[in-house]
């Protein structure tokens, strides 16, 4: 590209480089040349120009067709001469076809070289990929459309467009919606060259931004078999509209950005899973130190009660009850944040899982009856004995029979625990109530460490905690649940003890 010096109107040849440099000109003056990703592309038949951003005036007839002049505000100047285009197009196709294949070869490669260096800020990477590809494959616009996995559907995420785009942004569209849905759920590549005549194509995203869409191709951005989005361009600049060719084109920059947002979101896990590493850590120091003064507190109390009871005294058991209670919750969540914060293998026993079951159901009945709520247990006879953790899969009944029981808000609402075979070599524990239920995207984040839906009076530790314990056990755990409709666990568990991850994994001897 072409820089011209303000003061004599001297040509310089600069580089495109991704670094801001200085160009000195004889006449004494210092030309300032910005990174070339930061230009803001002005392509103009016009033979005199004013730049839009500083007003500096240029003469443009002065410059041959396809010349890129950079001012130093940050505009870059394409000039277009019709009559040199057409008959560059009439008398040079061979040239004009090898300075297409160019620009598309450049084109890729700084793709390429941008992920690399920028491979951890997509925020910053992706909208430079797309300006690239945008230009490259002469189209009025381009964007990126990524899963939503927390709240469904599809999310505008990056455009870039001729006119507004603010308005595309955060744009979202349901599964299957549109060309890019359809080219999403259906992990396929579209090209629609007349949009009017397909019945994919949705026109809410052209309602939203005062945008007219024309034509578009459409590729799916796939990583490791998982579709994570799409790489969605509008309106190709030529009359005969997007071609087998572009569609390649366009496969290999949508591959180059589905790596990119693989490698940020990788680094991002890592960078979480350190930081869950080092919070506990800490958290089973702290639990440590409570769980002692917890212990004194218990044994101060004992030796409190066991003095006043002698000494004849007469003292509201309201009192201790209280402290007794809260004692008891703090023991919970300490225990919790303990189990949670640490990789254990269960210490297994042979136990009898209904007779496991239904002492958690005595222990739960003062409350359901205190609250008139109906706590059955359904045992069947066959389960017998199972290989498991008497007090971890203890633990696990606990929580979800006190879950149920809190879920329900009718008197007389009913909390169902059954016990059953499943298949000749497992087991399932069923809990089963008539609460509230629960929608969609509490489902999504049941088993999340520290969500609750009971606020200051749950930890959101329990079910992280039961789910842990389950899967240590080499089980799982299933949840099915509507609003209004209660909601039912599953635990499925082996009977036999599994076999360790290393002895499945050593070579034979």
């Amino acid at each position: 590209m072409l820089v011209e010096c303000p003061k004599c109107s001297r040509r310089h040849e600069a580089p495109k480089a991704q670094r801001s440099s200085t160009v000195a000109c004889p006449c004494g003056e210092k030309l300032e040349v910005l990174p070339w990703l930061s230009y803001r592309q002005v392509i103009t038949e016009s033979r005199r120009v004013e730049c839009p951003l500083c007003s500096r005036g240029y003469d443009l007839g002065r410059y041959r067709h396809d010349t890129e002049l950079a001012c130093g505000c940050g505009s870059l100047f394409v000039v277009q001469h019709p009559a040199t285009a057409a008959a560059l197009r009439g008398r040079r196709k061979s040239d004009g076809a090898s300075r297409l294949l160019e620009m598309e070869l450049h084109g890729l490669i700084d793709t390429t070289r941008l992920i690399h260096t920028c491979a951890r800020d997509l925020d910053a990477l992706l909208p430079l990929v797309i300006r690239i590809s945008t230009d490259m494959l002469e189209v009025s616009g381009t964007s990126i459309a990524l899963r939503d996995k927390a709240e469904g559907g599809l999310v505008f995420r990056y455009a870039v467009t001729e006119g507004d785009v603010s308005s595309l942004l955060s744009f979202r569209l349901l599964e299957g919606e549109g060309v890019v849905g359809n080219c999403v759920s259906n992990r396929a590549s579209i090209i629609v060259n007349n949009v009017k005549d397909d019945p994919r194509f949705s026109n809410k995203a052209d309602s939203e931004s005062g945008f007219v869409t024309r034509s578009i191709l459409c590729v799916p951005l796939i990583v490791e078999e998982d579709c994570i989005g799409a790489l969605e361009f509008v309106n190709k600049r030529s009359a005969d509209g997007f071609s087998r060719h572009d569609l390649l084109l366009a496969d290999a920059v949508a591959s180059q950005i589905a790596i990119a947002i693989r490698n940020v979101q990788l680094a991002q896990e890592a960078l979480e899973a350190e930081r869950l590493a080092a919070i506990g850590k800490a958290v089973t120091g702290v639990a440590h130190c409570v769980k002692n003064m917890l212990n004194g507190l218990q044994g101060g109390m004992y030796i409190l009660k066991s003095t006043l009871k002698k000494s004849g005294a007469e003292v509201s058991d309201r009192g201790f009850v209280m402290l007794e209670h809260n004692l008891g919750r703090l023991t919970d969540l300490v225990m919790d944040m303990l189990l949670y914060s640490k990789e254990r293998e269960p210490e297994y026993e042979s136990s009898d899982l209904n007779e496991l079951t239904a002492s958690v159901v005595e222990l739960m009945r003062p409350k359901a009856a205190e609250r008139r709520l109906v706590l059955a247990f359904h045992p069947d006879p066959g389960v017998g004995k199972v290989e498991l953790e008497p007090k971890g899969i203890y633990r696990c009944i606990l929580n979800l029979v006190s879950n149920g029981l809190d879920a329900c808000q009718a008197e007389s609402a009913a909390v169902d625990v059954a016990t059953m075979l499943d298949g000749s070599d497992g087991v399932v524990i069923e809990v089963r109530d008539q609460g509230c239920g629960m929608d969609e995207s509490v489902l999504r984040s049941l088993f999340q460490a520290f969500f609750s839906t009971k606020g200051s009076k749950g930890t959101g530790l329990g079910l992280s905690v039961t789910k842990k314990i389950i899967e240590e056990h080499r089980g799982r755990i299933q949840v099915e649940s509507e609003t209004g409709k209660g909601a039912v666990f599953r635990v499925r568990l082996p009977r036999q003890r599994p076999v360790p991850l290393q002895a499945k994994t050593a070579p034979d001897r």
